[in-house]
């Protein structure tokens, strides 16, 4: 597969740069799909659907660790992006950024909770659905040996707790019940 023909209608230089081994170079062209935010007021689902999937296949869950921590970058920076209608394609978001969670490479571990961060950050309340994914990867990296990657972790724990604890905890209580038990002993 060749995520510069699969990627259109990005340019092969932002493709490249998303694989780049400088970060600087990876956050640089995150910011270049911007394109989904005309594809939003074009209500083009499918194109959008399109730069979501070649994030996650061909960049997130790459064999080349500077592709995967690309495709993270490029998911984040997908759901700024998105905006308010980020909450339509979580599972999407959301999955291969998780699978990055049991990476070997603890930069990548790091880059998975930045990236979940910035998911969450956006789509505020309606990440409630997927938290049982969440709170079960999340719970993986509390215990993570890696200092980096924990105090990561801890970050997006706190934002999540303002969903769950928040104004929006009487919803999580009547639909996870147990998990939301759980959740505050463990907390």
């Amino acid at each position: 597969v060749n995520p510069e023909k699969d990627f259109a209608p990005h340019t092969p230089n932002i493709v490249r740069a998303l694989q780049d081994n400088l970060c600087e170079k990876r956050k640089v062209a995150a910011l270049e799909i911007k394109l989904v935010r005309e594809f939003v007021a074009q209500n083009n689902t499918v194109q959008i659907k399109h730069v979501i999937q070649t994030l996650s296949q061909e960049f997130a869950l790459s064999q080349h660790p500077h592709s995967r921590k690309g495709g993270l970058i490029g998911l984040a920076a997908c759901s700024i992006a998105l905006g308010k209608d980020s909450g339509l394609y979580l599972k999407e978001l959301i999955e291969p950024v998780l699978t990055c969670f049991n990476d070997a490479d603890s930069r990548l571990r790091y880059y998975a909770c930045e990236a979940l961060y910035n998911i969450v950050k956006v789509a505020r309340g309606a990440v409630l659905p997927h938290f049982n994914v969440l709170f079960d990867g999340l719970s993986k990296l509390a215990a993570d040996p890696d200092p980096n990657v924990k105090s990561g972790s801890e970050l997006l724990d706190r934002l999540l707790k303002v969903f769950v604890l928040g104004p929006h905890f009487v919803v999580v209580k009547v639909f996870l019940p147990s998990v939301c038990t759980t959740y505050k002993s463990y907390h």
